[in-house]
């Protein structure tokens, strides 16, 4: 009988690691879900910094396209600023970036330190100045991730993209919506639009996952 006890025990015992390493594995894919999520929102409004703050501190690598791969945050930052954003950080006025990172798989190695992200990314952007046509571009993540000091973050982004399309008619954009009724008015009007941006913008409810601080500036102006 008190063999018997003992199996029990260790049964349940080993129920119960399996079900703790479960819900720890689904923890982690939601940690990592959210940091790739982040990091979409951050690159539709140009915040390099932000970014290259969600690499690794030992071994990142970032590679876009045909561009080459970049390794070392303090390489990562100065690709994302300099080649990617031409030198400028945040938006200018009526420019926008919408990052959309769709059908993400993310795998979650036996020791729980590494990982793997796939993600499809459809994307589409304002042209540069005095142009008309918006562009379109679609590719695929392959993304690996890394535990440091109990912090998930960005190991290796790996971007292949499958095309890139120009497509006229940025002219007939409008960046506001219909006016408030005059028939059935509001109880209170809406937010201000951002000055230097050219319309609204809500603001992030979150702080950043790697360094805690809050981000509140998304422009290129002051």
């Amino acid at each position: 009988m008190q063999g018997e006890g003992m199996d029990r025990h260790e049964e349940m015992t080993q129920r119960i690691a399996r079900l703790e390493d479960r819900l720890g594995r689904l923890e982690d894919i939601e940690e990592i879900q959210r940091l790739q999520r982040m990091y979409g929102y951050y690159i539709d409004n140009r915040l390099w910094p932000e970014m290259a703050a969600l690499f690794a501190d030992e071994g990142a690598a970032m590679e876009i396209g045909r561009r080459g791969r970049y390794t070392g945050k303090e390489h990562i930052l100065p690709f994302l600023r300099e080649v990617l954003g031409q030198g400028r950080d945040g938006l200018a006025r009526n420019e926008f970036i919408n990052h959309m990172q769709l059908q993400g798989v993310v795998t979650v190695d036996h020791s729980r330190q590494r990982a793997q992200g796939r993600w499809r990314a459809l994307i589409q952007g304002s042209p540069p100045p005095g142009g008309t046509a918006m562009l379109w571009a679609e590719g695929v993540y392959e993304n690996t991730y890394v535990r440091e000091n109990g912090v998930w973050k960005i190991a290796l982004l790996w971007w292949v993209p499958t095309f890139y399309v120009s497509h006229p008619g940025y002219e007939s954009v409008s960046f506001a919506s219909g006016p408030q009724s005059d028939s059935l008015p509001p109880q209170a009007p809406s937010v201000p639009p951002v000055a230097a941006l050219g319309r609204s913008f809500p603001p992030f409810h979150y702080c950043h996952p790697v360094t805690g601080e809050e981000v509140v500036r998304v422009t290129s102006e002051p």
